[in-house]
C-alpha cells in the first residue's frame, strides 16, 4: 500500500496549497481598490468591475495553481503504478492514460501501452469507466481538466483571469445564477449581481480561463471541485 500512502500525502499537500491560495487571494484583494464591489449604485459597480478586469494578477497565484493541478494528476499515476504487477516493456510510458476521444485501434494500443502491466479486471474495468470520452461532456469531465491543466503547465503559466465580481453564495445556488446568465444573455455582469445583492456582498475573484465549458471558473472552488473529484476516485480503487 506504500503507493497509496504517497497518494495521500499528496492530496494532503494539494489541500494545504489550495488553503493557502485561497488566503493569498484573498489578502490580495483585501488591499486593492475595491475588496468588496458596490452595489448600490449601478456606475461605481461598473467603474469597480473595470477596475478588477485591468487589475495585475501576481504570478504567484499561477504557479501555485499548476502546483496543486500535478499533485491531483500525479495521484493518478501512483495508482497504475500500484496495480503495474505483471512484465512491463517501456516502464516510461506507464501512466494514468486520459482519452477525450472514442478509442480506436491505434487508441487502445496506446491505452495498452500505458497500463500493461495492470492485471487485476478491476482496476482495469474502472480506468476505462473513467475515461473522459464515457462522459456527456468529455470537456467538462473531472478527469480531463486536471490531465488537460497539468499539461498546460508544464508549458507555460495556467491562464488565469480576473473575474468581474460574483455573488458569495452557498455551492448549491451557483446553478440559480447560471440558469438566470442563460435566461437573460443580455444582462451584464453588473445586472446580474444586484439581481443576487439580497444573498450576500459580490466580491472580485480570480478565475481559471476555460474551464472545461465554462469561460471563467473561480480558482478556489475549481480547484476544491477537482480535488474532491481525485480524492472519490482514488478511494474507488482504494477498494479494489
Amino acid at each position: 500500500m506504500q503507493q497509496f500512502s504517497g497518494i495521500a500525502e499528496k492530496l494532503k499537500r494539494a489541500e494545504e496549497n489550495i488553503h493557502n491560495l485561497y488566503l493569498e487571494m484573498e489578502r490580495f484583494f483585501q488591499e486593492c481598490a475595491y475588496p468588496v464591489l458596490p452595489e448600490d449604485d449601478k456606475e461605481s459597480l461598473l467603474k469597480a468591475i473595470e477596475y478588477h478586469k485591468n487589475l495585475v494578477i501576481p504570478p504567484r497565484f499561477s504557479v501555485l495553481a499548476g502546483e496543486i493541478i500535478h499533485h491531483l494528476r500525479s495521484c493518478f499515476d501512483h495508482v497504475v503504478w500500484h496495480f503495474s504487477v505483471g512484465p512491463v516493456k517501456n516502464p516510461r510510458q506507464i501512466e494514468f492514460p486520459v482519452f477525450k476521444e472514442p478509442l480506436d485501434k491505434r487508441g487502445r494500443e496506446r491505452l495498452e501501452g500505458k497500463i500493461e502491466g495492470i492485471t487485476d479486471p478491476q482496476a482495469r474495468a474502472l480506468i476505462e469507466r473513467l475515461q473522459p470520452h464515457n462522459a456527456a461532456d468529455p470537456t467538462d469531465d473531472p478527469l480531463w481538466l486536471i490531465h488537460d491543466f497539468d499539461i498546460v503547465d508544464k508549458h507555460k503559466e495556467l491562464i488565469l483571469c480576473v473575474g468581474t465580481g460574483g455573488v458569495v453564495l452557498p455551492r448549491k445556488m451557483q446553478s440559480v445564477i447560471e440558469s438566470y446568465q442563460r435566461a437573460h444573455p443580455d444582462f451584464d455582469s453588473a445586472q446580474v449581481a444586484r439581481h443576487f445583492k439580497s444573498y450576500g456582498p459580490s466580491q472580485p475573484f480570480v478565475s481559471f480561463r476555460n474551464f472545461g465549458r465554462r469561460p471563467i471558473e473561480p480558482v478556489t472552488e475549481g480547484l476544491i471541485k477537482l480535488f474532491n473529484y481525485t480524492v472519490s476516485t482514488i478511494d474507488e480503487f482504494r477498494v479494489i
